[in-house]
């Protein structure tokens, strides 16, 4: 069996086998990047119909199937309720795993005890300037903070990073929106009075077809430009919360009441964050395919038309 540690952070969902056949399985990632010292599982609803396959279920099993040494289990998350494994004592670890009541997949969060480290300095490390309530606390006080406690801490610090790298691509996305915005608009146009004169009835139609595709594009993108200035990622909406508790808790290394689930909402908040990105790159690109690229082959053809008759 693996420590954790020693296990390569999966890149996609991998299959754990429960049996040597490989006819039952179910799915983990390990050391996603909001849980660098826990993995992910999921257990198919299917599963739970297998009488033999179901009394396998349990924390303990379902970890070591994994390939993880299950003695090292700090603590686990399921269903919206945290629990203690007691250093390995906790009798849930044993129990059997029921299958939701509404139905479909078992989502579960395993945390692993870290490879052990040197004690921690007492002076603390040189740290970005997130101003002076950020060093407020005394790198002392660090030293008190537990194991489990300090490895939340630090799955909030790494998913934090990740939420400021895709920041980063966010802003970018956002100036090509504005872009896009602004050459959809300029396209939008009646066509002019040579170009009029030069159109058959044909011609026409694609042009008011190539317009409607026009508004909808414009109207799709700035959606998207709303999002990312308005919506739950942006300073209007959840991002100073995490922003605040990454200051005054995470930097500080200053433990607050209820880490486990403020870990998933952390990881959440990078996944929403994540989704903003890629739809509005999806948009951008739909944009210049469907609406930009459609209008200006357009007037190209009718340009080409205007040409041709002045010879």
């Amino acid at each position: 069996m693996l420590l954790l540690a020693q296990r390569n952070p999966s890149v996609s969902w991998e299959p754990v086998r429960l049996d040597p056949s490989g006819q039952f399985t179910l799915w983990a990632w390990f050391r996603p990047v909001a849980i660098p010292g826990g993995l992910m599982l999921v257990i198919p609803a299917p599963l739970f119909a297998e009488p033999t396959v179901a009394a396998f279920l349990t924390v303990r099993q379902v970890v070591a199937a994994a390939g993880l040494d299950s003695s090292q289990i700090l603590c686990w998350s399921l269903g919206g309720m945290n629990f203690d494994s007691a250093g390995g004592h906790s009798p849930l670890l044993d129990q059997r795993l029921l299958a939701p009541v509404a139905g479909g997949n078992l989502e579960m969060t395993v945390w692993m005890a870290p490879l052990p480290a040197a004690p921690w300095p007492v002076q603390a490390p040189m740290m970005p300037d997130y101003g002076q309530a950020a060093m407020s606390q005394p790198a002392v006080a660090s030293q008190s903070v537990s194991a489990q406690d300090w490895q939340m801490l630090d799955a909030m610090d790494s998913c934090w990073n990740g939420v400021v790298q895709l920041e980063v691509r966010v802003a970018t996305i956002r100036k090509e929106l504005g872009s896009g915005i602004s050459r959809l608009n300029s396209l939008n146009r009646d066509l002019s009075s040579d170009e009029r004169r030069t159109c058959d009835s044909k011609d026409l139609q694609e042009w008011a077809d190539a317009r409607r595709w026009l508004r909808d594009s414009i109207s799709v993108l700035s959606r998207s430009v709303k999002e990312i200035d308005t919506g739950t990622t942006s300073g209007a909406g959840r991002r100073h919360r995490f922003e605040e508790i990454h200051r005054n808790h995470v930097v500080p290394r200053v433990p607050l009441p209820g880490m486990t689930q403020l870990v998933n909402e952390f990881e959440t908040y990078r996944k929403i964050l994540q989704n903003v990105l890629a739809a509005a790159q999806a948009n951008v690109a739909r944009a210049g395919r469907d609406a930009e690229n459609r209008a200006n082959g357009v007037l190209s053809r009718i340009g080409a038309k205007m040409r041709a008759r002045r010879r």
